[in-house]
């Protein structure tokens, strides 16, 4: 009796460790399915369970890591993918690697630290396993360039996409964007032209093309393009939001109102900001500042446009002070000529205030990284010279 314990012992660990990895697989399965529904909460909770009952499987890692980035729990998503990475050179550790460094830099992305982004996206290319991911890598790096100003870059990044996997829209309309931004507008054109032959009801590609068209002031062009918008079959109620910012751009206020106060009714909260540009148009600042605050609130989103029109408003209103915090917020997000555009609004703040010692700071710095900025300069001789009139004032 005694020499069958061991047996009995080793069977009973084994239908342990059989149920235990029954189980897993059960919560994986579920958390999947929520993933999929898009309730990021419900699979966190299963692949939280999965790893309970069975902490020996990457794939539990790396897909709770995705689930806590749809919940913006990112520092906690990227510890779940740094346990999965290995230094191996053995096939499934290498599937693992790429998944969890795709992750990570997803992650950082959202966090909006690009450059994180950009080297863990890299690291993940030169990962010649799972190559069906790279389209995807390519995609988000593409972006993260675009987000850091590195155009030229970001266009080929997205040329590489094209050459590999053959033309998508929202990529041709992506790389438009950095073509426009490097000045080859006729490029950025054809781009748009062919994003919307490959799909023709993205309101998206036309506000874009219609923006371009304006940037070069060909007005009635870019109202044409509005005009073609503005044909698309309303279908749905994203549809309709759509809808609203086309009649938005048109010019149609009054319409426009009307349809994004039923959008933000059902879900679209960057509708918000919109009805925001209507008051602020209409310089009604305080309802203007009430209904972008509202779109960074419940959008729960950090858009630098949106800092700089709270801050605008503040401006108008000659609240000085409570307009620095959203350019100072602001600032740590744009990227270009919005950046610019917001360190020159602080320093006319500080002007405001009356603190010219810390204008001429700014200024200093300002004027460091803009050195073909012949208006600043100027201004930064009346700034010195106020502080030069402020100490012989005082006897200092």
């Amino acid at each position: 009796m005694k020499r069958l314990l061991p047996v009995i012992f080793l069977t009973a660990v084994i239908t342990l460790l059989l149920s235990g990895c029954s189980k897993a697989g059960g919560y994986y399965k579920s958390g999947k399915k929520y993933f999929a529904d898009g309730n990021y909460e419900e699979a966190a909770k299963y692949f939280s369970m999965a790893i309970d009952q069975n902490p020996n499987r990457a794939e539990y890692y790396i897909d709770y890591g995705m689930a806590l980035i749809g919940l913006s729990r990112y520092d906690e998503a990227i510890k779940q993918f740094d346990r999965v990475i290995m230094d191996k050179n053995i096939s499934i550790v290498l599937n693992n690697n790429k998944r969890a460094l795709r992750g990570k830099g997803i992650a950082y992305f959202y966090m909006q630290n690009y450059r994180e982004a950009i080297n863990r996206f890299e690291e993940a290319l030169r990962i010649k396993v799972l190559e069906d991911l790279d389209k995807d890598i390519l995609y988000y790096k593409g972006k993260s360039l675009i987000s850091i100003g590195a155009y030229k870059q970001a266009a080929e990044t997205y040329t590489g996409i094209i050459s590999r996997f053959g033309e998508e829209a929202q990529v041709l309309a992506d790389r438009a964007y950095t073509y426009q931004k490097t000045g080859e507008y006729q490029k950025g054109l054809d781009d748009y032209d062919r994003a919307i032959a490959l799909d023709s009801r993205n309101y998206d590609y036309y506000i874009r093309k219609y923006c371009l068209l304006k940037e070069l002031g060909k007005s009635s062009e870019a109202e044409a393009v509005l005009g073609q918008a503005a044909q698309i079959e309303v279908k749905t109620k994203a549809d309709k939001f759509n809808l609203a910012k086309i009649h938005f751009y048109q010019g149609l206020y009054d319409q426009a109102f009307s349809e994004l106060s039923e959008s933000f009714a059902n879900g679209f909260l960057e509708a918000y900001f919109y009805i925001g540009e209507i008051y602020y148009g209409r310089k009604d600042y305080s309802t203007a500042r009430y209904y972008y605050e509202k779109y960074i609130e419940e959008g729960g989103v950090n858009v630098p446009e949106v800092y700089n029109q709270i801050a605008s408003c503040l401006i108008k209103t000659e609240q000085y002070e409570q307009a620095l915090p959203y350019l100072e917020t602001g600032i740590e997000y744009a990227q270009d000529e919005l950046r610019r555009i917001m360190l020159k609004n602080e320093i006319v703040v500080y002007e405001k205030m009356g603190d010219f010692e810390k204008a001429l700071t700014k200024l200093q710095s300002y004027i460091a990284s803009y050195p073909n900025d012949e208006a600043a300069k100027r201004e930064k001789t009346f700034v010195a010279s106020r502080l030069s009139n402020v100490s012989d004032a005082t006897g200092n």
